[in-house]
């Protein structure tokens, strides 16, 4: 189980979490030493909105007020629910059903439960194209996703076949940024020739290398190889060579899947993320993607993440499935 030290987030501070339409047109954010907006200081993804549009929706962009008045509402209790003692007399769960990480969750207390606001919309998901605001797979991306997941939550036979996760490899979606279940805290810090965005959750760090181009020959890496440049007020960030251990994770990917990030200031404590996938062999179209990201309040600061199922559940997992092994052979 993750041991997590989180920032202990101030509701009270930031009441409403989205970006203010009527500063989008007019803010210019302030300068760096070398002429750039400056991006820089502690970020949050504080909200309950999901990637994907509940299926019900359909195309349906934003809530109404009251809908989203509604959505808050069941988030906020569910998160009681989530935070509620685990009964001591408690029996076992149903045969094929499971027992939620109760442990994980009663160590994030107050869990974010607004929705997300981009120009004073309420958004129904993180998606915005296509328009039912949801992944586009192709049927066999689906078939091939559930075949190798199969694969990889049966496979016991060393730790090289377990998920990354499992291992404290690489947590969440290929970009900690991209979804709001992980990097929920964020550092940005800016040289001349980089930009460096370091994720509170598993310590996940970006080196973004600024003007230029990707290698030839690349090797590829958890986070892929990105690169960065500045087009006004917004970085613009290209990201592709992602490990295809990425495939079995909360983004869908194969080896061509690349990501184009942008980051614009909307006022001194508001930036505008946005994200555009493309992946012709898993998806049938490119995939738009906004979030807002909030300044921290003063005075928090990221801390550490520790991960531990790589030095300690693992070797447990592996030890089980020998055990298993054992008996069917006495047997």
């Amino acid at each position: 189980m993750s041991g997590r030290l989180l920032v202990l987030l101030t509701a009270i501070a930031f009441p409403v979490f989205g970006v203010v339409a009527q500063e989008a047109s007019t803010y210019r954010a302030p300068r760096t030493e070398y002429g750039v907006p400056d991006l820089q200081g502690y970020w949050e993804k504080r909200f309950a909105t999901p990637v994907e549009r509940p299926v019900a929706l359909g195309n349906r962009r934003a809530y109404t007020e009251a809908e989203a008045a509604e959505f808050e509402r069941e988030q906020t209790e569910r998160r009681a629910t989530r935070e509620s003692p685990v009964a001591a007399d408690r029996g076992p769960p149903p045969a094929g059903g499971s027992i939620e990480f109760r442990t994980d969750t009663n160590f994030l207390p107050g869990l974010p439960v607004s929705v997300a606001r981009i120009n004073g919309e309420p958004r129904t998901s993180l998606i915005i194209e296509p328009e039912n605001g949801r992944f586009p797979l192709r049927p066999e991306s689906e078939e091939l996703g559930s075949r190798y997941g199969a694969i990889m939550n049966n496979n016991f036979d060393g730790p090289e076949t377990r998920p990354p996760g499992e291992r404290c490899l690489h947590l969440g979606p290929p970009l900690p940024t991209m979804t709001n279940s992980d990097g929920t805290h964020i550092q940005i810090v800016q040289t001349e020739d980089y930009v460096v965005i370091l994720s509170e959750e598993a310590i996940q760090l970006r080196i973004v290398r600024l003007n230029k181009e990707h290698p030839d020959f690349p090797i590829r890496k958890w986070m892929g190889d990105s690169i960065g440049r500045w087009e006004g007020e917004t970085l613009v960030i290209h990201t592709n060579s992602f490990r295809l251990e990425h495939s079995f994770s909360q983004i869908a990917t194969s080896e061509v899947f690349e990501v184009t990030e942008r980051i614009t200031a909307m006022s001194e404590n508001e930036l505008l993320y946005s994200y555009t996938i493309v992946d012709p062999v898993t998806y049938t179209a490119p995939i738009v993607a906004e979030l807002p990201l909030r300044r921290m309040a003063p005075g928090q600061l990221l801390y550490e993440s520790a991960c531990h199922e790589g030095n300690r559940a693992v070797q447990d997992i592996l030890a089980g499935a020998r055990r298993q092994e054992l008996d069917a052979l006495i047997r």
